[in-house]
């Protein structure tokens, strides 16, 4: 398989502990659930073989000290292993055949339209026309797709005071006993999952760019001014639809790299490669009527002899939220107090802005900085509100580990094709400083906590760990090879997505979504020509198809494991996909398969900076474990560490889940 050869399966959690100093025991201690306290810490996309690597160096000495006074395993991952399925497999105590969230994108079979799995977000249903406004006579609608009843209502139903810190598919919030901060799937204030803007006084530098993501604006500097317009949301209420805009003024030093930037009540003085903080913009929708606000952070990356303005994602303001990101609206306030402004996108670090240079690498680690600095303040005063109470439950969620093992992967290992000697000196150490930061986040909690306090519970998580993304494989595409597509313009397959160029009455199978696999079945999918009747065969030949199918470069395996979405999810709803594809290690499916996309080969190398992943085989990537107490679960999942949370709580498991508590409560 030269070198593309695959890392040997994933060590034995006791193989990987023999590198370590003797581990001891806690205690099995029992006492009355009213008098605990519990902490859940997900870190998501944390690697148990990069932890334990990085425990033996010496370089987390609060993680050795966690696993020296209590318990240490591997997990093991949803199916498929993406973040929204794993977490809400968490949430709900039980798999994607409970919640309903398969993947990062679903779509709908009658209208073959694809959307984001975990949130839907409606218009008004009733409007009244008046000159060029259109007056919703009703409210429009933000529905959580997640099914299933989360642990922490059955901890509110129970009395006991908890807080849930941005956790994964839980957006909108929607409790009224329970503190949250909405979480992956929280859409920017434009209605997106991220899109920047770059102003630019040299707009040829960036031509030729296919941005996703964002936006380049092109300024005049004219006598060392520059005026422009920031855009913000569209404005539903008039028939036009326009993007509402805030005005900005740039004065720039003639000879310093410096400049002054006015935006409404705003004035900074920045530098080259200064950052600003959140900055609350205002935008109006109606005359006379209550603003739209977001906050934003500014980051000026040139001065001279080209000025280069980067402004954020433009996130919902959580002091004046236009869609719900907290619970109840004032904690957000409470919060605002405490720690100051805060960001709320779902994924708060721009991937996008760095794979496509808006962002360099230096800027991106700046401003994962400030994200993980963000995430601590918040993290510290929670603690100390869980210390100051006699009883309570906290989860909190930290999202860095994740996005930079994504994206720095390239810097570590030499066989990924975006790896360069050059990047490796100056960034291999980018993955193993998170692991090092997430380290000082534990010694953070036991700052507050005595760890071996019997009255003490802590639970750290991750959802998967991570592994190589060498090459990306088109699933449409291979459809389309082998007779299973069909297409009505195969002279421009990279033109379209979204499945407007499927020929869907000679289609009998399509990909969507990372891991997904749908038959084009008569009777559920709008244009279907599968019959009922042919469906079990049909799956059963893909799926020995798919696991044959092999790299031309090296001969590898692309897939390891395909399952049966009716068998593995035990539904059969439009939603359940017919089959998951368990990608092999250092494979994945092409961004273009994920929006029903083609191209014209099958296989490529993967030339995007994101550069590591987890959406495979779960073999391959199984979360890692954590606890103050000895972990007796044999082959411990997700679902069990839901029912150690209500176990501890003296919360009888409900039946709609299905793990079991990881010791003896």
């Amino acid at each position: 398989m030269g070198r593309r050869e695959f890392i040997s399966r994933t060590v034995k959690a006791g193989a990987g502990l023999a590198l370590l100093p003797h581990l001891g025991a806690c205690k099995n201690l029992k006492v009355s659930s009213a008098a605990k306290k519990m902490v859940v810490l997900g870190i998501d996309g944390m690697d148990h073989q990069f932890l334990l690597q990085f425990v033996k160096e010496g370089r987390m000495p609060n993680f050795l000290r966690l696993i020296n006074s209590g318990g240490f395993s591997i997990m093991r991952s949803s199916i498929p292993p993406q973040s929204p399925v794993a977490w809400s497999d968490l949430s709900v105590g039980a798999s994607a055949g409970v919640h309903g969230i398969f993947d990062f994108i679903h779509r709908d079979p009658a209208t073959m339209i694809p959307y984001l799995s975990t949130a839907k977000v409606s218009a008004p249903e009733r409007t009244v026309s008046m000159g060029g406004w259109e007056i919703p006579l009703s409210g429009g609608s933000v529905i959580n797709l997640r099914e299933g009843k989360p642990f922490w209502e059955f901890l509110a139903g129970k009395g006991v005071p908890s807080t849930v810190f941005r956790m994964p598919g839980e957006f909108p919030v929607k409790s009224k006993d329970v503190r949250c901060v909405s979480g992956m799937g929280t859409p920017d204030l434009v209605g997106s999952y991220g899109t920047f803007s770059l102003f630019t006084s040299n707009p040829a530098a960036e031509s030729g760019k296919e941005i996703t993501g964002g936006n380049v604006f092109p300024v005049r500097m004219i006598d060392n001014k520059i005026v422009g317009d920031l855009p913000g949301p569209v404005n539903g209420l008039r028939k036009d639809k326009p993007t509402t805009k805030v005005p900005f003024t740039v004065w720039r030093d003639g000879v310093n790299d410096v400049v002054k930037v006015k935006i409404q009540d705003h004035e900074l003085i920045l530098r080259k490669g200064e950052w600003s903080g959140w900055l609350r913009v205002s935008f109006e929708i109606m005359p006379f009527a209550k603003s739209v606000t977001g906050i934003c952070k500014i980051l000026i990356k040139n001065v001279h002899p080209d000025f280069q303005m980067y402004v954020s994602p433009i996130n919902i303001d959580p002091l004046n939220q236009s869609l719900p990101v907290t619970s109840p609206e004032s904690y957000g306030k409470e919060l605002g107090r405490a720690i100051g402004l805060f960001g709320t996108k779902g994924l708060p670090a721009d991937t996008k802005a760095l794979s496509y240079g808006i962002l360099s690498e230096r800027e991106y680690i700046q401003s994962s900085a400030q994200i993980l600095d963000e995430s601590r303040k918040a993290f510290r005063y929670e603690l100390e509100r869980l210390r100051k109470e006699s009883t309570g439950f906290l989860f909190f969620y930290f999202s860095n580990l994740d996005q930079d093992s994504h994206m720095y992967w390239r810097a570590i290992d030499p066989d990924h094709p975006m790896y360069t000697p050059g990047l490796a000196k100056e960034f291999q150490d980018t993955i193993r400083a998170m692991y090092m930061e997430m380290d000082r986040v534990l010694g953070d909690l036991y700052k507050s906590f005595d760890i071996t306090d019997p009255n003490f519970r802590l639970v750290v998580m991750s959802d998967h760990g991570f592994g190589p993304f060498y090459r990306s494989v088109n699933l449409n595409s291979w459809l389309l090879e082998n007779g299973y597509a069909s297409v009505m313009d195969r002279s421009s397959l990279e033109k379209y997505s979204f499945f407007e160029n499927v020929h869907w009455q000679k289609t009998k199978a399509y990909g969507l979504g990372i891991n997904a696999l749908y038959v084009n079945l008569d009777g559920r999918e709008r244009y279907g020509t599968v019959r009922g009747t042919d469906y079990g065969k049909f799956i059963a030949k893909v799926k020995a198809e798919l696991l044959a199918l092999k790299d031309p470069v090296n001969g590898a395996n692309a897939v390891s494991n395909v399952w049966a979405g009716r068998e593995i999810y035990g539904r059969r709803d439009d939603k359940t996909p017919d089959l998951v594809i368990g990608w092999n290690r250092g494979y994945r499916a092409s961004w273009e398969t994920v929006l029903g996309g083609y191209t014209k080969e099958v296989f490529a190398d993967n030339d995007d900076k994101w550069s590591g992943d987890h959406c495979i085989d779960p073999q391959w990537v199984p979360a890692v474990l954590l606890a103050n107490r000895p972990i007796t679960k044999k082959n411990a999942a997700l679902p069990d560490v839901t029912a150690t949370i209500l176990a501890e709580f003296g919360i009888p498991i409900p039946a709609q889940m299905t793990g079991q508590p990881l010791y003896d409560v």
